[in-house]
């Protein structure tokens, strides 16, 4: 059976109960997870796996999910849907989770309310009053209160005995408390918006007033006609919203506002309190050349880490506090993710593992430290256990070029870690890692009870080849990999997509369970092609800042390489290379276009064109502002090459879209249309960024299918 577009967004989830959010609980006894419903890929359920003896139920959570599937879109608040935007999360059912910090009980959100399951029992009750909705919900350090936001105000409720207290009272308008504003969810990494001090007798929390970025109107165009929105998007070189700290006393009610920044117009990068109450911010600079981390204790402030780059820092979530006082930071000064430990004089001692780069801090205690990362090849990661005392590096997980990808979940006090496997045959396996090796605890495989079986026997496995060098620079490795036509002929030449992102922070090329919309190619009679070009994620820093100053040129450089390679297959017809991206991969499917070799047709979905339309926290880190780079914007854009674009293109869009403006398309298809450039069109009426709605999902496939099958002339 061939995989099709309606099989793979409809109401099974192909991959199959593949877990998220894995955590382990306070007692290190358990396991949970989300998982996609049997029956409703979109609606997510809680579960619970045994780590003894390997046993997962179902936790009953029916009191929510029964709410949440009346949940429409419709009524959800600004709040609500801004965060499930920028989450990319467009599940319904449980949206999020977290134990209890002590006792067997799990906190999750679902349809705009908090609930509180007694695990033992399977007792549920919501936390949050009835008939109304929330955002931001979290609990609080010790887990007697939850804290949320509603209607642009910070609220918590005591889980004893549900009385519900409002902390502050000037939201609305262009004011919202305790959540973060729109360039911290979108490009920072940071959904949190306030913080719990240890002995839950204040809160840190953001007031955001987005007034000083001018309002703008934009056109959100739906089926049923067309709706103003004033919105207030942060341009390149434009103000953004101010963010103000404040600490409230909860027995007071006094707010003492905080003089975090080192300068006026420095980003609210991470907020954290350490165990002693001590409250933790990380300053960037609007420019990204410097990220501080400053100390507020006994009412002053002390600068603890301060890292600067000639070119930008990387922000992420970096530092970790022990128990005894000491910091984990990681450093990138080297060029690679490193750690240093800091001593509470605030000395640094560096970490020096073996590991080459390390990605993520799981867990810590005053021994020890689990991190994720790799030695060898940024294609693998793998987990590994650092002694703090003389520094030795155990890998927990099989060998370092094994293929496979690892995350992890570790309760550093019970000293449990779980491993979640991927690999190319396999969509996910549960691991426990102790002394004695790993032990499989779930197997999500692809037997004859997987959703996917029927679709296997037209499966075309995607490989990842031996590393290869760029011909021009002997220095710089770019990984691929390769999805074959699934029926292929020896003799016989086969037309390539390249499914190309480009942009930084992302890896698409690793050891794991590769997305199933390649299959849509593969088992349509295309080749895939997929390559992380300079720029991309999880290298070194000098891959990393190639880009920097002018975007859109070394990754088409590295791209035409990949082609130029890709054409010397003998399965590939050179005359028959088309190119599809999404979001920065559109706009590197109309800069390789625009370049006017190596393709014969592109399609480009909600492509940036112009990056001065595009927000001030990700194109100032790679381009400086307009005003300060004005040559590098007019390189980067897309509009004046637009004329180069001769072989058919196929744009694609949606009408709703608030990250990547419908404006940037409009733009291309005046520029085009200049130009004299045929190309087809299609919008999506109502849809955001993701077009991930299922009849979206459904049709865009089936509409890039049919243009390549026309374009490049292929058969399955």
């Amino acid at each position: 059976m061939r995989l099709t577009p309606a099989a793979l967004f409809g109401p099974v989830h192909l991959p199959g109960p593949v877990p998220s959010q894995v955590k382990i609980s306070p007692d290190g006894k358990s396991a949970s997870y989300l998982r996609p419903a049997d029956d409703n890929r979109e609606r997510l359920e809680l579960w619970l796996l045994a780590l003894a003896s390997g046993k997962t139920r179902r936790l009953p959570t029916a009191i929510a999910e029964q709410a949440s599937g009346a949940t429409t879109d419709a009524e959800m608040t600004d709040a609500e849907r801004a965060e499930r935007e920028r989450r990319r999360q467009f599940s319904h059912g449980i949206a999020a989770y977290a134990w209890h910090p002590v006792r067997g009980e799990i906190l999750f959100a679902a349809n705009g309310a908090a609930f509180l399951l007694q695990v033992a029992d399977g007792v549920v009750r919501q936390a949050t009053p009835p008939h109304t909705r929330q955002s931001g919900i979290r609990y609080s350090a010790q887990g007697n209160f939850v804290s949320y936001v509603r209607a642009g105000d910070l609220y918590y409720t005591n889980t004893a005995s549900g009385a519900e207290t409002r902390v502050t009272h000037d939201g609305g308008g262009t004011v919202t408390n305790g959540l973060p504003e729109f360039i911290a969810q979108e490009e920072m990494g940071r959904f949190e918006g306030h913080w719990w001090s240890p002995d839950e007798r204040t809160i840190a929390f953001a007031r955001v007033d987005a007034a000083p970025i001018t309002q703008t109107n934009r056109h959100e165009i739906g089926p049923d006609g067309i709706e103003v929105v004033a919105q207030r998007y942060p341009f390149a070189g434009s103000a953004n919203a101010e963010v103000r700290l404040g600490i409230v006393n909860l027995a007071s009610g006094e707010v003492d506002w905080l003089s975090w920044a080192l300068a006026e117009d420095d980003y609210l990068a991470r907020v954290q309190f350490a165990p002693d109450g001590s409250l933790y911010v990380q300053a960037q600079s609007r420019d990204h050349k410097r990220l501080a981390v400053r100390q507020f204790k006994y009412g002053q402030w002390r600068d603890v880490v301060t890292e600067t780059e000639a070119k930008w820092v990387n922000l992420g979530d970096r530092l970790t506090f022990l128990k005894d006082g000491r910091l984990l930071w990681i450093t990138e000064q080297s060029g690679l993710p490193q750690i240093d430990v800091y001593d509470r004089e605030g000395r640094a001692l560096p970490l020096r593992t073996g590991v080459t780069r390390i990605n993520r801090v799981l867990g810590a205690t005053t021994k020890h430290v689990w991190v994720s990362g790799y030695r060898d090849l940024p294609t693998h990661q793998h987990l590994y256990r650092i002694a703090l005392g003389d520094n030795h590096c155990e890998r927990l997980t099989e060998s370092d070029n094994s293929d496979a990808w690892y995350e992890g979940a570790v309760n550093a006090d019970k000293g449990v870690v779980v491993a979640i496997r991927s690999d190319a045959k396999t969509p996910c396996v549960l691991q426990a890692l102790d002394e004695s090796g790993s032990r499989d605890l779930l197997k999500v495989a692809i037997d004859v009870h997987h959703p996917y079986f029927p679709f296997l026997e037209a499966h075309s496995e995607p490989i990842v080849p031996p590393l290869r060098h760029r011909s021009d620079d002997r220095d710089v490795h770019i990984h691929y990999r390769i999805t074959k036509p699934a029926q292929l002929i020896a003799g016989r030449r086969y037309p390539v997509v390249v499914h190309v992102y480009g942009g930084p922070g992302v890896q698409r090329v690793r050891h794991d369970f590769a997305p199933l919309a390649l299959q849509l190619f593969a088992q349509a009679g295309f080749g895939v092609f997929e390559l992380d070009n300079r720029g991309s994620a999880n290298r070194d820093r000098r891959f990393e800042e190639a880009i920097y100053g002018c975007l859109g040129h070394v990754e088409v450089e590295d791209q035409l390489a990949g082609v130029k390679m890709l054409r010397e297959l003998p399965w590939v017809d050179p005359e028959r290379i088309g190119i599809f991206g999404h979001s920065y991969g559109g706009y590197m499917v109309l800069k390789c276009l625009a370049n006017g070799i190596g393709f014969a047709a592109g399609v480009a979905v909600a492509p940036v064109t112009d990056w001065r339309l595009y927000d001030t926290h990700y194109t100032e880190r790679y381009l400086c502002t307009p005003q300060q780079n004005p040559q590098g914007y007019a390189k980067s854009a897309v509009l004046p090459g637009a004329a180069g674009i001769q072989v058919p293109l196929l744009l694609m869009h949606g009408m709703a879209d608030d990250n990547v403006l419908f404006t940037h398309s409009l733009k291309l298809i005046k520029a085009l249309q200049d130009a004299g450039r045929p190309f087809e069109l299609m919008t999506y009426p109502g849809a955001k960024h993701a077009l991930q709605e299922p009849s979206v999902a459904i049709h865009r496939y089936n509409a890039i299918l049919d243009f390549f099958r026309r374009t490049l002339q292929a058969s399955p």
